[in-house]
């Protein structure tokens, strides 16, 4: 009995030596694997959020900052409409105040002595932009009437001292307003570019105001003072007369009212034969069809 046991104990080992082939991975099972690994280990966390490993320095603080300048968006009524800009008053609305070239009574050399032909100063450049100024004195809203402006004008001294005129039509209450609000116009104007032949020059502008709405007649005022201008001793406009042709040398012109910023009264094409009547610096003054107006001298290949 005892040695049936130790005979079944000891049967024959068996090994089994496996085949090549089936020492090769399954291909299929390896790659399942790899991307549910890929899945748990990477894609997961990035889009639950869930950051793994240490943040890139400064890379937070960038975050709170941007997210800190950037406000919260107000939600805008679906029925909201672009805020509309207030339109400014047109001109006819506003007071308004219109003031021709000026002219000098009075001149004097170094020792005092008058002159009687001053010839001209041209004063007009400085004079006319704040004169037109004076549309927005506090004492000019409403006034309806001339009032003469004067000037003393002591190049010695370099000063410019504004007085009244004589033969004014505004209420007199006005007068001291205007005249103060001219003189802070005035105060700070040099003397050193305005060219002068004398010592000492008095001139005088009519400032002609218009209250809001009212509609503008200059040909009705052309008349006032007229005396006044046969006596004087010279001119403060800065015109120089001059004559003779031109031809548009650009494509387009653009002829203005007023020298260099004054509205534009007509566009010239290339080729267009103008009359030249006057100068004022780089501007001419030009005469096309019965119609004036101011053109750069560029433009008229001068």
């Amino acid at each position: 009995m005892a040695k049936a046991d130790m005979a079944k104990k000891q049967r024959p080992l068996t090994v089994d030596i496996p085949r090549p082939g089936d020492e090769q991975p399954v291909w299929s099972r390896v790659g399942v694997i790899a991307l549910v690994g890929f899945v748990v280990g990477i894609a997961w966390p990035r889009l639950a959020g869930v950051r793994i490993g240490p943040s890139v320095p400064g890379e937070n603080k960038d975050k709170a900052t941007a997210t800190a300048a950037a406000p919260p968006a107000a939600a805008a009524p679906a029925s909201a409409a672009p805020e509309a800009k207030p339109s400014e008053p047109a001109a006819k609305d506003a007071q308004q105040v219109v003031v021709g070239p000026g002219r000098i009574t009075r001149c004097s050399d170094k020792k005092g002595k008058r002159v009687e032909d001053c010839g001209a100063l041209q004063f007009d450049p400085v004079a006319l932009p704040r004169l037109k100024e004076l549309a927005r004195c506090p004492a000019a809203l409403g006034l309806d009437g001339k009032l003469p402006i004067g000037f003393e004008l002591n190049f010695g001294k370099k000063e410019v001292q504004v007085v009244k005129g004589r033969k004014a039509t505004v209420p007199a209450s006005a007068v001291s307003g205007i005249l103060q609000c001219a003189a802070r116009e005035f105060s700070n104007v040099s003397l050193e570019d305005v060219p002068h032949k004398y010592h000492r020059y008095s001139l005088v502008y009519d400032a002609t105001f218009y209250p809001p709405g009212a509609q503008i007649e200059p040909d009705a005022k052309a008349g006032e003072g007229k005396d006044e201008q046969e006596q004087a001793a010279g001119t403060t406009t800065s015109e120089t007369a001059v004559s003779g042709l031109a031809a548009v040398s650009w494509d387009t012109a653009l002829v203005r009212g007023e020298p260099k910023e004054g509205k534009v009264v007509m566009r010239l094409v290339r080729g267009t034969r103008v009359k030249l009547v006057g100068r004022q610096n780089d501007w001419y003054k030009i005469e096309l069809r019965g119609k004036t107006g101011w053109v750069y001298r560029g433009a008229i290949g001068l």
